[in-house]
């Protein structure tokens, strides 16, 4: 039988699942899945896997009606971003993509922006990872994307990479485009994290795994940096402590001891502690 045109094109482009994971943000999630179609422009075919951690905003009901190819998995309502998107990716390897893209369902994807990021990746070894430059969109600043270890003792301290820079240890994981390779080579995101620390955990693994990091430098897509979370990691007051200590958006004790003792290296308990003593300022 011979192929059509269209068909073969298809067929010689490669096949992304996209990952995300969501939870009562259904405006912002069904603008975000809105945008995929135009960032992809003909550079990929595409798949969304989307957990909807049970919802009671009418979500699912939204992307049903709205976007019906979108493959919907009922989450248990306790999986915040890392079980979501492990789930996520649980329920994409089936279908056997040739890359996975990791999305937050708060972050807007550019016109063209898969071509950038694909464009990206073929700069480099098939063991590589692209992290999408996410940026302000009244600003221009880079709000999420890939990180360096700052210059010190910690192992475990970063930032963001400045202008000129793309090499990266690790990542946020708002934008990130995976080739296949890594699910044999490294497995998903661990199940030891709830919401924080699984991006930047599954970055330090692949760079240990001898993954390549390197950021996309063109600006993939626009989102507003969350500084309602960060200014409640700042400071230790009476009305932080049990968000910072309990929640899974905090700095969960049991998270950080293992995150600190796989990526601290031999001064990891001092650290850990220190990660606390820097916010111990009771007003």
């Amino acid at each position: 039988m011979t192929l059509s045109a269209s068909t073969a094109e298809n067929r010689s482009k490669p096949v992304i699942a996209v990952l995300m994971t969501c939870f009562n943000r259904k405006e912002l999630t069904l603008r975000a899945i809105g945008a995929i179609s135009s960032a992809v422009a003909g550079a990929a075919s595409y798949r969304v896997f989307l957990v909807d951690d049970n919802s009671s905003d009418g979500t699912s009901e939204a992307l049903g009606s709205q976007f019906p190819d979108t493959n919907i998995i009922r989450g248990s309502g306790i999986l915040y971003w890392n079980g979501g998107m492990r789930l996520a990716w649980l329920s994409a390897i089936p279908s056997k993509p040739d890359f996975y893209l990791w999305l937050n369902d708060d972050t807007i994807l550019l016109p063209a922006a898969v071509a950038h990021l694909l464009k990206s990746y073929r700069e480099y070894d098939a063991r590589t990872i692209v992290v999408g430059r996410c940026v302000d969109p009244l600003t221009g600043v880079t709000t999420y994307g890939g990180y360096v270890r700052q210059a010190g003792v910690s192992r475990v301290s970063f930032r963001h990479l400045e202008v000129g820079e793309h090499l990266c240890d690790t990542m946020n994981g708002n934008c990130v485009l995976f080739p296949a390779s890594v699910v044999s080579d490294i497995g998903i995101n661990s199940p030891l994290f709830i919401h924080q620390y699984g991006d930047n955990d599954y970055g330090l693994r692949a760079r240990r795994a001898g993954y390549r990091i390197t950021q996309c430098n063109t600006p993939v897509a626009i989102q507003e940096r969350n500084n309602k979370a960060a200014e409640q990691l700042g400071k230790l007051t009476l009305k932080t402590s049990k968000f910072i200590f309990t929640s899974p958006k905090g700095i969960r004790p049991d998270e950080w001891l293992y995150f600190c003792f796989a990526h601290a290296g031999p001064l990891w308990i001092v650290n850990f502690f220190w990660r606390y003593i820097k916010i111990m300022r009771i007003y």
